[in-house]
């Protein structure tokens, strides 16, 4: 038996986490119970997290395993969405009111995305994988 919380089963989409304007770190939360314990590990693009600005916590609450992924340093994720973000502007037509209308081009959500990270919560029964994203605020998602 091995369950991640409520609603983030299979078929549930990513969890959309708010990252406040000038906030320098974020925390993603996890939790998950299995009959063996449970043992939960980040990952981000299919492999364990290893850079120092990723700090994991876990610990036990009752039948539930719990685990806190702080990402610091988000400022350096902020940049790569500004560059990315004029590098898309200088490919587009030039419109007087184009960052007004920009959430109307369908690229909006890869754009404001400053990172997708998988919990993985494992026991000897199998694998459960939760999926969040860490989103500016002020952008109308996940805020």
């Amino acid at each position: 038996e091995l369950e991640v919380e409520p609603g983030a089963g299979p078929g549930a989409g990513p969890v959309r986490v708010a990252v406040p304007a000038g906030a320098e770190s974020a925390q993603l939360q996890c939790r998950a119970q299995g009959v063996p314990g449970v043992d939960i590990q980040w990952e981000q693009h299919g492999r364990p997290l290893q850079d120092s600005r990723f700090q994991q916590h876990q610990w036990h609450e009752g039948p539930w395993t719990s685990s806190v992924l702080t990402v610091a340093n988000i400022s350096q994720d902020r940049a790569r969405l500004r560059a990315q973000f004029l590098n898309w502007d200088q490919s587009r037509p030039q419109q007087r009111y184009q960052y007004l209308n920009w959430d109307q081009s369908g690229e909006q959500e890869l754009n404001w995305t400053l990172g997708t990270f998988v919990c993985v919560a494992q026991n000897q029964l199998g694998t459960v994988r939760r999926h969040l994203q860490l989103q500016l605020a002020g952008t109308g998602r996940g805020d």
